[in-house]
């Protein structure tokens, strides 16, 4: 790894991300309601995951080099909103103080 690739590990390593615009949003909500914020958020996580999954399956389809790299890119980009959704379950998580039952999937 160079040192820029260090440095960037040693920025983000070891210190949880927190969205500190949704602790605001959630502050003065029952729990109950935060609870539902929190399920939707996890059932959202878990279609983007889905989705990326999908998109995994059909990385090396591509016919010719452009094609290859698109699905690259689209696969990149799905994981992005995978992780940046773990981030928002993640501090709702941390807000409501503990893990509601999650109805079943059907997606799975």
């Amino acid at each position: 790894m160079d040192r820029a690739g260090a440095k960037r590990n040693d920025l983000v390593s070891g210190e949880k991300l927190v969205l500190r615009p949704l602790i605001g949003l959630m502050d003065g909500l029952r729990p109950d309601e935060i609870e539902r914020f929190v399920v939707e958020e996890i059932e959202k996580h878990r279609r983007l995951r889905d989705e990326a999954v999908r998109i995994e399956s059909s990385l090396d389809s591509g016919t010719d080099q452009i094609e290859l790299t698109e699905n690259r890119r689209t696969y990149i980009s799905a994981m992005i909103a995978v992780h940046a959704q773990q981030t928002v379950v993640s501090t709702l998580l941390d807000v409501l103080g503990y893990i509601p039952e999650i109805p079943k999937s059907t997606s799975h």
